[in-house]
């Protein structure tokens, strides 16, 4: 009898070794984390900035000059030019494009002293244009002008630009420095318009 009951023992003892082994640990819950969702921006909108068109400063316009310095045949020649001064302001529709004191430029084409036997001297010019900060107007008008032997009197011949202040002295012909002339806009040209006053 005690032998049946140990190899009962045995058998069981067998089975417990045989069985099935501890529950496995469960396996560890992984979890992502999901992109948050940026928050949408609002758009900022850029203010409107204004479109200023520029002005066009039409063609045959006149622009009033005074003489800076003396252009004379005894001390100019060909090719020498000589400064102006706008004397009266150009606006275009109420807004002022070529203020006073505005520099304008002339050009001697030819200049002939006073010779022997009385002869006169002869002088002849034309305007260039105006100096608008970047920007070169360009002017029209030519004038001659002869000195009469001595006499005073001067002989003009002028081109669009009506009389012109030249004098003689002597045998020498000159425009004296303070005349006044008219000279014309040679094509027509845009200028910016100027901003508003207080930008």
């Amino acid at each position: 009898m005690l032998s049946i009951h140990a190899a009962a023992s045995a058998i069981l003892l067998a089975a417990t070794a045989q069985a099935a082994p501890a529950d496995e640990a469960a396996p560890a819950l992984i979890t992502a984390e999901l992109p948050v969702a940026a928050e949408p921006v609002a758009a900022t909108a850029e203010p409107a900035v204004p479109v200023i068109a520029p002005l066009v400063l039409r063609r045959d316009t006149p622009i009033h000059f005074m003489v800076v310095s003396e252009v004379t045949t005894k001390t100019h020649q060909a090719g020498h030019r000589f400064k102006l001064r706008v004397d009266k302001p150009v606006q275009i529709d109420g807004v002022t494009v070529i203020p006073i004191g505005a520099t304008g430029w002339g050009e001697v084409l030819a200049a002939e002293k006073s010779g022997n036997a009385g002869k006169s001297g002869k002088l002849e010019a034309k305007l260039l244009y105006v100096d608008i900060g970047d920007v070169q107007v360009p002017i029209t008008g030519n004038n001659s002008a002869k000195g009469a032997s001595g006499t005073g009197e001067t002989v003009l011949g002028v081109l669009a630009l009506g009389p012109l202040g030249l004098f003689a002295k002597g045998n020498n012909a000159k425009i004296k420095a303070g005349e006044l002339m008219t000279g014309f806009v040679g094509a027509d040209t845009e200028l910016a318009r100027p901003a508003p006053a207080g930008l």
